[in-house]
């Protein structure tokens, strides 16, 4: 039968051609995934098995019963755009590697109660040695990745590596450094130094502390006037430089005086502040005419003596002692302060260090921007407390 038509079905996961007689009628089918050809009329299979014969050359010869006559067929499905099948094909484009994708296979439909359907089922093919794979590799083991190590600023520093290495095991520097601060102590009377007046060595060493300068004050024996003792010049000149300080707290500064040091030394003054922090030093010069520059102090018209600005041990010991227990860096300025003289001339200055006259120490006070008030309160509170200062 030469007016056979073959219409190509594929829905629902099913790759089907379906043999119709000319007004529509389906006759059987053949399902391209599991390989079986029914027939609806036994009568058509002959007709069947040639229809599609023609259009799929590689289908097996028709086998079986035929299908008893005058069975209703099932409505035929609108056709739709036919969709090359994926068995067996490989991803265009993929490597040697790649999986080939396969269309998966529909279980085959069971007959109705009272139809007997000619079934024939496919011969599988040998397999295809090209793409017979073997099991695939395993992927190799990616090594998670390292955090570098974060360096402790206490600790010593590593040493490098070879110079063949160096590149490959140095680690990335870190984008921002912290401080690991210490803790100190609780606070107590007895270590706190905001008490502390100023030039309180002197005092002890004159002896101008406790009862006994109660007691010497009122018998007479303390003459100040009469006493020719250099230190009395000292405290004196520490008390004024102290006083100027005091005025500086109205504007929200901070001082400490007569800092204690381990080795029985002092740092005279100590300024806290949003301008920096500043170790002031005093000088007494009674009525003398000072000039300073070039590493050199003239008084009056003597020739210059050596006099080192730079490099003052207080401000370092006050900068290694305050950033030990702060998470900032805490740089120190120096400030010498000159007092009792007639004059004050300053040619140069190293960096870091001023010098001045007592009066003229209100100059720090508009100065900003170096410390927030939340540090400098931080910086305050370390530095008032003894226990800071015992390794400086």
């Amino acid at each position: 039968m030469q007016d056979l038509k073959v219409t190509s079905w594929q829905l629902f996961g099913h790759d089907r051609l379906y043999v119709n007689l000319p007004d529509g009628t389906a006759i059987g089918w053949a399902d391209r995934g599991s390989g079986t050809i029914t027939v609806l009329h036994p009568r058509y299979r002959d007709a069947v098995a040639d229809a599609l014969a023609r259009q799929v050359p590689d289908l097996p010869a028709l086998v079986g019963e035929d299908a008893p006559a005058g069975h209703p067929a099932p409505p035929v499905p609108p056709p739709v755009p036919r969709i090359p099948p994926m068995q067996g094909m490989r991803k265009r484009g993929a490597g040697p590697d790649t999986a080939a994708v396969r269309k998966p296979v529909p279980p085959e439909p069971e007959p109705e109660s009272g139809q007997h359907m000619a079934v024939v089922r496919k011969p599988v093919e040998p397999p295809d040695p090209e793409r017979v794979r073997g099991p695939e590799p395993a992927p190799e083991p990616v090594a998670a990745p390292q955090r570098a190590p974060v360096p402790d600023p206490v600790a010593a520093p590593a040493p490098a590596p070879a110079s063949g290495a160096a590149e490959a095991s140095a680690p990335a520097p870190e984008a921002v450094r912290r401080r690991r601060p210490g803790v100190l102590p609780a606070l107590t009377p007895g270590s706190d130094l905001a008490s502390r007046r100023a030039g309180a060595g002197l005092r002890e060493q004159l002896g101008e502390g406790g009862t006994g300068a109660l007691v010497r004050a009122a018998t007479g024996a303390l003459r100040r006037h009469k006493d020719g003792d250099p230190r009395r010049g000292a405290l004196a000149g520490e008390r004024r430089v102290g006083a100027e300080l005091k005025r500086l707290t109205r504007h929200g500064w901070r001082v400490l005086h007569s800092v204690p040091l381990p080795d029985g030394a002092e740092i005279g003054h100590l300024l806290i502040g949003p301008g920096g922090v500043f170790a002031v030093r005093t000088d007494h010069r009674h009525g003398a005419s000072v000039r300073v520059g070039d590493g050199t102090l003239r008084l009056d018209e003597g020739d210059p003596q050596p006099y080192a600005l730079d490099g003052s041990p207080d401000a370092r010991r006050a900068r290694a002692a305050l950033e030990a227990y702060c998470a900032f860096d805490v740089p120190v300025q120096t400030v010498l302060v000159f007092t009792g003289v007639t004059a004050l001339e300053v040619v140069a200055t190293p960096d870091g260090v001023r010098v001045c006259r007592e009066r003229q120490l209100s100059a720090l006070t508009p100065l900003t921007g170096v410390f927030t008030l939340t540090q400098v309160e931080r910086i305050y509170d370390v530095a008032r407390n003894a226990e800071a200062w015992l390794d400086a």
